[in-house]
């Protein structure tokens, strides 16, 4: 019954930061990921992705994929709307409505466009009107997806990741694809549910591994045993978007409605008494410099995340305070600096004797002074992920110099922004990471995926990025935002 059925396949991912300047452009998907027609297939096949798990259960299963485009940009400022519908039509211009018995998409859930309410929205509408009647649509979404009652409305499933950082793409495809097969089959859709919560979280407490995530996870799992219940998942948001979609949201499917109901709401209610469980435990500035006077007493590794600047969260990822007091304090460790210019000015010869530029949200740009020897100078590098995270995906750096100073810091200056999603990215300079006294990431939680198991001391700082982890700090222009936890307290 299921041979020869045709299923089309695509996707848009962008995690949108509307607090950020930069907007992103066509080229900025293009020069980040652009899979396209017959490229979607050969580029995503084996691959720790959603779309890698859509072809794993179609191949299995004898369908036939029709491929359309996959775009995808590192988190940033607001996606133009011109940049937006280009891609919504060139995705949808591989869509025969009399070829298709089912649409998989990959989406992300925070994308932000301007001029453009529920952009995820509107592309699958676009999708719908191009379909026969009553063809089932099932999409994957990230764990920081800012959820809309619309889109969940409009599709027939929507399934979630269950890993923050995120192991289980691959995984989280195949489910849903085998939901799509089913749903073909039965020719029935699952009952639903939706409920958004007041509560307002930021990454470096979304980790999966750790309470109160964990915990929650292990309710979502005893409640997916249930045969009744066919997935939930929990999408604790993004709050570094200016939306009126922001919220913790819990969704699920199911075959008796009741039970669904049932178990969705004792999990909201756990999530409800544990709230305060999200409150970040973070370091200012100064308390990292009283931290560091210690330094040949902390444990090394030690890791300084820097989740205000997450390059994932749509932050610069230049932001230079930390570096300041590492140089200040001649410490020795690796840290890696977005540095755009490097696209115009080329650097000769071994000696670095310059300044390199640092912008601040509410100061505008600095200079600091560097000095050292330049152990990398490439142009148009770029490398293969090999860790848990996005596996086999093309980094494209750009331009990179890696300065050593007489006291052994490393400072990586790459043309494009880079997500601390693996160590290979510093590896690849030869800078190997159990080596390191200290390592700098521009990142949430996403860092522990390439140096969670060697760190030994761990230090959080809020500076003064647009991913602040204090949730006070950001000011939102919808009156009933202010009414979530913890902006209520």
């Amino acid at each position: 019954m299921l041979k020869n059925k045709s299923i089309f396949i695509g996707g848009i991912w962008h995690e949108t930061n509307t607090f950020s300047n930069k907007k992103t452009y066509i080229k900025d998907f293009k020069s980040y990921q652009w899979l396209e027609n017959k490229n979607l297939i050969k580029q995503s096949n084996n691959t720790n992705t959603e779309i890698g798990g859509f072809l794993d259960i179609f191949d299995q299963k004898g369908f036939k994929v029709v491929p359309s485009l996959f775009a995808a940009a590192v988190p940033s400022g607001i996606v133009t709307k011109k940049t937006f519908l280009k891609i919504v039509k060139k995705l949808i211009s591989y869509l025969n409505r009399d070829q298709i018995d089912g649409v998989a998409l990959a989406l992300h859930g925070a994308l932000v466009v301007e001029n453009i309410g529920l952009p995820e929205y509107f592309l699958i509408n676009e999708i719908k009107k191009k379909l026969k009647k009553n063809i089932p649509i099932v999409a994957t979404f990230d764990l920081h997806a800012n959820l809309s009652f619309e889109l969940f409305q409009i599709c027939d499933m929507l399934i979630g990741y269950d890993t923050f950082p995120h192991i289980d793409m691959r995984n989280r495809g195949n489910e849903a694809a085998l939901h799509l097969c089913e749903i073909i089959k039965s020719r029935k859709r699952p009952e639903k549910y939706f409920n958004k919560l007041p509560i307002l979280t930021v990454p470096q407490m979304q980790s999966t591994n750790e309470s109160p995530m964990k915990e929650i996870m292990k309710s979502v799992f005893n409640s997916e045993q249930k045969n009744e219940i066919s997935s939930i998942s929990v999408s604790p948001g993004f709050p570094y978007s200016d939306i009126k979609d922001l919220g913790l949201t819990v969704i699920g499917y199911g075959s008796k409605l009741n039970v669904l109901i049932r178990e969705c709401d004792k999990l909201t209610d756990q999530i409800m008494l544990n709230k305060k469980k999200f409150t970040p435990q973070i370091l200012t500035i100064n308390d990292l410099q009283t931290e560091l006077l210690n330094f040949k007493k902390l444990k090394k590794p030690i890791i300084i995340t820097d989740p205000s600047d997450n390059v994932g969260g749509g932050a610069l990822g230049n932001n230079t305070e930390i570096l300041e007091i590492l140089l200040k304090n001649k410490l020795s460790g690796t840290i890696v600096i977005w540095a755009p210019y490097l696209k115009e000015k080329i650097y000769k010869g071994n000696f670095f004797d310059d300044y390199i530029v640092s912008s601040f949200p509410n100061k505008g740009t600095k200079l600091i002074k560097i000095k050292g020897n330049i152990i990398f100078n490439q142009l148009n590098f770029s490398y293969n992920r090999d860790g848990l995270y996005m596996t086999g995906q093309r980094v494209n750096m750009g331009n990179v110099l890696v300065i050593k100073t007489k006291f052994n810091l490393k400072i990586i200056l790459t043309e494009n922004r880079v997500m601390p999603f693996d160590d290979k990215h510093i590896k690849v300079f030869g800078i190997d990471p159990i080596n390191e006294d200290i390592i700098v990431t521009k990142s949430g939680s996403a860092w522990k995926i390439g140096f969670g198991e060697i760190a030994k001391t761990v230090l959080n700082i809020d500076t003064d990025g647009i991913c602040s982890s204090n949730v006070k700090k950001i000011i939102y222009s919808n009156k009933y935002i202010k009414k979530y936890w913890p902006l209520n307290e």
